[in-house]
C-alpha cells in the first residue's frame, strides 16, 4: 500500500472524531457540536475510502463493483 502513512492517519483522526462525539454525549453539549463533529467523521470516511479505491488491487483480490 503506497499511502498506509497518510490512511493510518486519516483512520487516527476518525478515532478522535469519535471520541469527542462520545464524549459531547457524555457531557450533553448542544447538538450543534455533534451534528459538526459527524460531518468531519464522514468527510474522514469519504477520505480514506478514495484513497483505498485508489490503491492498485493485487492479483488476489476481487473486484466487488
Amino acid at each position: 500500500m503506497r499511502n498506509r502513512n497518510l490512511i493510518d492517519r486519516k483512520l487516527a483522526a476518525l478515532e478522535g472524531t469519535l471520541t469527542t462525539l462520545q464524549s459531547i454525549v457524555n457531557t450533553q453539549q448542544p447538538i450543534e457540536s455533534y451534528k459538526i463533529n459527524i460531518g468531519k467523521a464522514q468527510s474522514l470516511v469519504e477520505d480514506i475510502r478514495s484513497m483505498v479505491e485508489a490503491e492498485p488491487m493485487a492479483s488476489n483480490e476481487i473486484n466487488k463493483y
